[in-house]
């Protein structure tokens, strides 16, 4: 499993269809940039190569980039307010 994969994992886990769930993190890997520009996070390698904090303190970036892409695309979705409360 990738670095990515592992967040699309967690997305699916709160209710998300797969296909929700790779959308949404072609919006939060900008988010990632944008807040680190030091720091190159490698989206295809394993996830194992991060610690599982990386995984904690991401999926905040994670929620917001749901969030918008619910609010943008399925406003009426039924996992919306999961994502509410993780950030």
């Amino acid at each position: 499993m990738t670095t990515r994969q592992k967040f699309e994992s967690m997305l699916y886990n709160m209710g998300v269809f797969e296909s929700d769930a790779s959308k949404i993190m072609d919006l939060a890997i900008p988010m990632f940039k944008e807040m680190t520009p030091n720091y190159n996070v490698t989206w295809d390698r394993p996830a194992s190569e991060s610690p599982e904090a990386f995984y904690k303190v991401g999926y905040i970036t994670v929620s917001r980039a749901a969030l918008q892409y619910i609010d943008e695309n399925k406003p009426n979705a039924w996992f919306r307010a999961i994502f509410e409360t993780s950030i």
